[in-house]
């Protein structure tokens, strides 16, 4: 069963808070930014006059003994905010010198095993917005939504400049897209939870996007997922005599079709018909397909067709299917998927469909 997490991932300054900020106020759900238990770690460990890089297994033992940290409200309507050893740092927590501090602290496999039951134990029954870099991937990687938020360097830089609200010029443009850069390629390549997109994660580069944008495809992503997951009728279809033999049973290869006629549906439902597909330059052809027969069905008869994207890795996907009478199944298969370009190369499966993953009770 997955965690009711809605996971948002992503590399330094994608717009990550500001999004995850912004969606829990739409939806009306608590908002938790696991970075920001970095930072507290690296407010404390900087206010002892520690060095976040140069810390020895040790006094970092020590300290973590020594530390108590959590999610509370510092007032009961306040949003959830970061209290460590009874004290909430705030706005302390977002200078450049807690940021650089805060990504060395991330580096020590101890602290990220340390701090997972304090963001596991923040997901319960109802939904949470989490945000971060490995959401998706080590802390919650049932979670029910994911998504990969991610712009150049460049986008990110300005973004981060403006938020600052002081002055800037192309040199110091450049001197942060720079950092920025730096410190993506400190992420990917920390032995410990690296930063990477979940597999199927929905991934967004809002570089020409603005806030609404982005917060509008997310919700609509998630909207999408969720009439889907709920709705277990796709397809009803009425058996004609042109689908049976002289004996008025469907011939078999007719379940193939039935299963195209639900995928069909399903994918319009999402907003990619195959109409879509072909204006957006790729298309899903079959590379295998799986049908197990239980019953026959008859002339005549009303079939309920239902199914799910059930699994979606790199550039295929897999669509299982079943199809009822009633409360008899009569067959149940999947078909598996390539996404392919106009030039019949490889590539990754689109958002629309990434984002129709249902997970297996």
């Amino acid at each position: 069963m997955s965690s009711n997490v809605i996971a948002i991932d992503g590399p330094a300054a994608s717009g990550k808070s500001t999004v995850a900020r912004a969606l829990s106020e739409r939806l009306g759900i608590p908002y938790v930014s696991t970075g920001s238990l970095y930072r507290a770690l690296a407010w404390k460990m900087l206010n002892r006059k520690l060095d976040p890089a140069a810390i020895s297994a040790e006094e970092l033992a020590v300290f973590l003994a020594d530390t108590s940290i959590a999610c509370r409200r510092p007032e009961p309507q306040a949003p959830l905010d970061i209290e460590i050893d009874g004290v909430f740092p705030g706005g302390k927590l977002q200078t450049a010198e807690i940021s650089a501090a805060a990504s060395k602290v991330a580096t020590y496999p101890e602290v990220r095993t340390w701090l997972l039951d304090v963001q596991r134990s923040l997901a319960g029954k109802t939904r949470i917005v989490m945000e971060g870099r490995d959401i998706g991937t080590a802390i919650f990687p049932d979670a029910k939504y994911k998504f990969f938020l991610t712009a150049s360097p460049e986008v990110r830089a300005k973004r981060r400049l403006l938020q600052s609200g002081r002055p800037f010029d192309r040199q110091t443009l450049d001197t942060v897209a720079r950092e920025i850069a730096a410190r993506d390629e400190q992420d990917r390549s920390r032995k410990t939870a690296p930063l990477r997109q979940a597999e199927d994660a929905v991934c967004l580069d809002n570089s020409g996007m603005d806030l609404e944008q982005t917060l509008q495809f997310i919700l609509e992503t998630i909207q999408r997922k969720d009439i889907l997951m709920g709705k277990e009728t796709v397809l009803q279809y009425r058996v004609p005599y042109a689908d049976t033999d002289q004996m008025g049973v469907v011939y078999y290869a007719n379940y193939l079709k039935y299963f195209e006629m639900f995928r069909t549906e399903m994918l319009i439902a999402a907003g990619e018909s195959y109409q879509k597909m072909e204006e957006h330059g790729y298309s899903l052809p079959v590379i295998e397909a799986v049908c197990r027969y239980k019953s026959p069905a008859h002339f005549e008869d009303i079939l309920s067709v239902t199914g799910c994207v059930a699994e979606c890795k790199g550039v295929r996907v897999r669509i299982e299917c079943r199809i009822h009478r009633g409360d008899t199944l009569l067959a149940e298969g999947y078909t598996v998927h390539a996404c392919i370009n106009r030039d019949g190369r490889p590539v990754r499966v689109p958002a629309t469909i990434s984002g129709l993953m249902t997970e297996k009770e």
